[in-house]
């Protein structure tokens, strides 16, 4: 689970000034970092935006070969498994030698860590913040309150971070980046994140106090649920009722939070 710190912590270690750290968290350069309650904060281990990342490549800027190479070889790992796929197949698939594949990416490897890279940076980016939701908090419904915590991927990354997902749940068991981003990122932080909501509409009125840990656990997993069937069988007549059952457990959230206020 990441341990955060603040705007001005990393600005002394990164040498530069929290106004310039402040600027980057609002332009989605910095991998990780999130707003609570009109604060920043990044995740401990977020490198240094000005030094290359792991993966060696900002992939936020990929165009031309370099970004149908990417997206290239999410779709056959996706499709084929990471080790049934190889360079020559991903090079055929894009229409290259595969000798210019080196020209982006220098190992197999390497597209992996950097399809890893992307995912993380993309999941924190699309969220929305509490301010984004804080009209919902204040007059929206309670069914409302709990629907604004559900995630869903922006259009233009959909399809991406969708498939990026299904590598994650695939190699989940296997490798160790997988399953880090999995508990800390879909299910650590989402609780989180969830939590964090609850907590504003208690602090705003909008909610009796209570403990908001169970509640964020439960409505997390529905979106975990949902999730996961969609990548075990995306079939219409299982999402049907995956979606019916997801509308089901958001209806017990509402009554729990209802019959709470009137206590």
């Amino acid at each position: 689970m990441h341990h955060f710190k603040t705007v001005e912590e990393k600005a002394l270690e990164w040498g530069v000034s929290p106004q310039h750290i402040q600027a980057l968290c609002r332009k989605g350069k910095i991998r990780g970092a999130v707003k609570r309650a009109g604060v920043w904060f990044i995740p401990d281990d977020t490198p240094n935006p000005t030094q290359n990342t792991k993966s060696g490549v900002q992939y936020d800027e990929f165009i031309g070969t370099k970004k149908r190479v990417f997206e290239s070889a999410i779709k056959l790992f996706v499709s084929n498994g990471f080790e049934g796929v190889s360079l020559k197949d991903i090079a055929d698939d894009v229409g290259i030698r595969q000798s210019a594949i080196y020209n982006h990416f220098k190992t197999k490897q390497e597209m992996l860590d950097t399809i890893y890279d992307y995912y993380r940076h993309y999941f924190i980016l699309n969220r929305s913040t509490l301010e984004d939701i804080e009209p919902v908090l204040r007059s929206g419904t309670i069914l409302d309150i709990i629907k604004c915590v559900r995630y869903s991927f922006s259009e233009e990354n959909e399809p991406k971070l969708f498939d990026i997902t299904k590598i994650i749940f695939q190699r989940n068991s296997m490798d160790e980046r997988a399953q880090e981003i999995f508990v800390s990122l879909i299910m650590d932080d989402g609780i989180t994140y969830v939590q964090t909501v609850f907590n504003r509409a208690i602090e705003i009125g909008r909610l009796a106090p209570f403990d908001t840990h169970a509640i964020a656990i439960f409505i997390n997993s529905i979106s975990l649920y949902t999730l996961y069937n969609w990548i075990v069988n995306p079939s219409p007549e299982k999402m049907k009722k995956v979606l019916e059952d997801e509308q089901t457990q958001y209806k017990c959230a509402t009554k729990f939070l209802t019959d709470l206020g009137r206590k």
